[in-house]
């Protein structure tokens, strides 16, 4: 028997700052929509957290490097 496939939904609200140094920052909110457990946070590593502790599943961890994908320019 296949495992039961469980979607969850998040609504994120992610911006950039400057630090107190100069250095940028990520800000942001997150809301679980199905169960309404909401967070604040201050870097991508916080808000990861949260997605796994309410969604039960264990994802990438957020490097600062880009994706293949990511770094490749719009032309190519």
């Amino acid at each position: 028997m296949e495992g039961k496939h469980v979607l969850e939904s998040f609504v994120a609200r992610i911006w950039l700052e400057r630090g107190p140094n100069g250095d940028p920052l990520w800000r942001g909110h997150v809301r679980h929509v199905q169960g309404n457990q909401e967070a604040f946070f201050q870097d991508l590593e916080t808000m990861t957290e949260f997605l796994e502790q309410v969604s039960g599943v264990s994802g990438p961890r957020p490097t600062g490097e880009p994706t293949e994908n990511a770094a490749k320019g719009k032309d190519d």
